[in-house]
């Protein structure tokens, strides 16, 4: 059992997390500065293939919050930019699984290296 402390610090945690993760991505990551938008849900589909493989759409969906509806819309744009595609499951015919394509694994990856440069130019100029 978690004591009236220790639930303390732990919700004054997580507040600071909620807090600090917007402020990170408007200071470090604006979508000014970078040839996409790390925030957009397209960008976050393909992050998550990126570590995952393929997965089923639903997985996708139910990882980012984002109803079927929502996540066909998403797929569908970007199997027509070429970065995804739809695939039967290796294991079960009737699942279909989403995967990045040559193109997709190529652009994300560029966008993390732009992203990782990005940050690491913005902090470079902060002291010790």
């Amino acid at each position: 059992m978690v004591d009236a402390s220790s639930r303390g610090k732990m919700d004054q945690m997580l507040d600071d997390i909620y807090n600090v993760i917007p402020l990170f991505h408007r200071t470090f990551l604006r979508p000014d500065d970078l040839s996409h938008n790390p925030m957009g849900s397209d960008f976050k589909v393909m992050g998550i293939l990126r570590k995952h493989g393929p997965l089923p759409m639903s997985r996708i969906g139910f990882w980012l919050g984002i109803s079927k509806p929502n996540m066909t819309a998403i797929i569908n744009k970007l199997i027509t930019d070429g970065r995804v595609e739809r695939r039967e499951d290796p294991k079960d015919r009737r699942i279909v699984e989403v995967a990045l394509t040559p193109e997709g694994k190529k652009y994300i990856e560029e966008c993390w290296k732009e992203g990782r440069d990005t940050v690491r130019a913005k902090l470079s100029t902060l002291s010790d």
